[in-house]
């Protein structure tokens, strides 16, 4: 696996070294777009919406428009306010778990040990600072930069490393209080039978048992285009059904 940013978790004084590596990939497919008369890459070219000028990188700079004013900005001006990148993953402090709001938990990273002949040096210290994590049953909230960007994260010993969760920012997390939620009475009838279908339904969770299927089928799906298939897409809409039968009709199944 290779890994994505090499620096130091600084633990009070000790520097532990250490590489990031993405835990998670993308199972998707990329299309490409394409003229669809003759399968040519469409492109994007950067044009001046007031003369319409194709314009060259050395034209361009960023701005922002405050109340009707084009307030632009130099490269160098915002180099200036990028947080300085140190290669240090910084412990700020260590907590519950369950202090940490599930909301704000995001991309998951392991940590792994530097290669001794990369500056990595001896392990023991990464190793003292899991098992120690692992006794006191604490997690830490460290904080880091990478590519110009400054985060924070928990991190916590996992299998012989730690997992590094990047954590949102409070301010990145809107609030439920904005979501429509339209009130309405629950009928205490259905509400015990939904209560049965969810006694029915109890079940132990095994992660491993679920695939990501829409990848697969647009694979099939291409072989099928490659082969020269025609594809007749199936649309089915939603039947509109009373609540109460529904309910019935599942635990009917259930008691078979």
């Amino acid at each position: 696996m290779r890994s994505i940013w090499s620096g130091y978790i600084k633990f009070g004084t000790i520097f532990i070294p250490i590489r990031l590596y993405a835990a998670s990939e993308n199972l998707h497919i990329g299309f490409h777009l394409v003229h669809k008369t003759d399968c040519g890459r469409v492109h994007y070219k950067k044009v001046c919406e007031k003369d319409n000028k194709e314009l060259e990188t050395k034209e361009i700079v960023k701005a922002i428009d405050i109340a009707g004013e084009c307030i632009q900005f130099t490269d160098e001006e915002l180099k200036n306010i990028h947080p300085f990148s140190t290669r240090t993953m910084k412990i700020l402090g260590f907590c519950e778990y369950e202090e940490i709001p599930q909301i704000s938990l995001s991309k998951p990273y392991y940590l792994g040990t530097e290669n001794p002949k990369k500056g990595g040096g001896t392990a023991q210290s990464f190793h003292l600072l899991r098992e120690v994590m692992e006794r006191k049953e604490k997690v830490a909230v460290v904080k880091w930069v990478q590519r110009n960007n400054e985060y924070i994260g928990m991190l916590q010993p996992y299998e012989d490393g730690f997992l590094l969760k990047q954590l949102l920012y409070f301010e990145q997390v809107r609030s439920p209080q904005e979501v429509e939620i339209i009130p309405s009475e629950v009928d205490q009838t259905l509400l015990k039978k939904a209560s049965r279908v969810v006694d029915n339904m109890i079940f132990d969770f095994d992660w491993t048992s679920y695939t990501e299927t829409y990848t697969q089928q647009l694979k099939e799906l291409i072989e099928k285009k490659a082969a020269g298939e025609e594809i007749i897409p199936e649309i089915k809409p939603p039947e509109t059904r009373s609540l109460e039968k529904e309910l019935e009709k599942m635990l009917a199944m259930m008691e078979e």
